[in-house]
């Protein structure tokens, strides 16, 4: 995975050949610089996938097109595991992953995949449409763990304050830092084993309203970058 230095955001990186990643993935970019968008583009970025809440939005600093699919369709959730909630959106909101899927497979240029911090709803999107492209389940987890290492000293200041202002603290406080800052590898090894339960990352998408020709389409962007790789 290659790491893509923004002022404006973090947690950006980009999936694929490092010159020309078929995806990129980041925190909420709402405030990138002029500069960053122009990053941005250079790696072929021309499309942003919006995974929040309408009421999570912000006004926007850049000029690069939106498209808005709420993973939760609810508040976001501010306690809880992070198995269980990867567990509730794979139960309850397939239709709503498969077209966050099928927008990126639609897309014939670079998409960059957010939602807040980049690590839970992102991370659940990305891993779906890097294993329905067939790229190794180990990779896909790997990509997955490194938005600790950003998230936690990016975002540590904002949850600290939260939680001491809510008076958190014992087993309470670390289950919610662990929901607020990491990513732990078990917790998207739990979602792919409920995803093998339909047949896999592909079946499960193709019962939620993803084409076969989509599938196809993430297969070969994914496959053309192994190869150029």
């Amino acid at each position: 995975m290659n790491t893509i230095a923004l002022q404006g955001s973090y947690n950006a990186r980009g999936v694929g050949a490092e010159a020309e990643p078929w995806l990129v993935r980041s925190a909420a970019p709402d405030a990138i610089t002029p500069n960053d968008e122009a990053i941005l583009r250079a790696a072929g970025v021309d499309l942003i996938l919006d995974l929040r809440e309408t009421a999570e939005h912000s006004e926007r600093s850049h000029l690069l097109p939106v498209v808005s699919v709420p993973l939760y369709g609810e508040t976001p959730p501010a306690a809880g595991s992070l198995e269980d909630i990867y567990l509730g959106l794979i139960q309850r909101r397939g239709a709503a992953l498969a077209e966050a899927v099928a927008t990126i497979a639609d897309h014939p240029g670079v998409c960059l995949v957010h939602c807040a911090a980049g690590k839970d709803r992102t991370g659940l999107v990305v891993a779906l449409a890097r294993l329905a492209a067939g790229e190794p389940r180990q990779e896909v987890v790997d990509d997955y763990t490194r938005s600790g290492e950003t998230v936690r000293p990016a975002r540590r200041g904002l949850v600290t304050a939260q939680l001491d202002a809510l008076q958190v603290s014992g087993v309470e406080r670390t289950a919610a830092e662990r929901l607020h800052l990491d990513s732990p590898g078990e917790a998207l090894e739990t979602a792919i084993a409920a995803l093998d339960a339909w047949g896999g990352a592909a079946e499960y998408l193709l019962a939620h309203g993803v084409e076969s020709s989509q599938l196809a389409a993430l297969r070969a962007r994914a496959g053309a970058q192994v190869v150029s790789s």
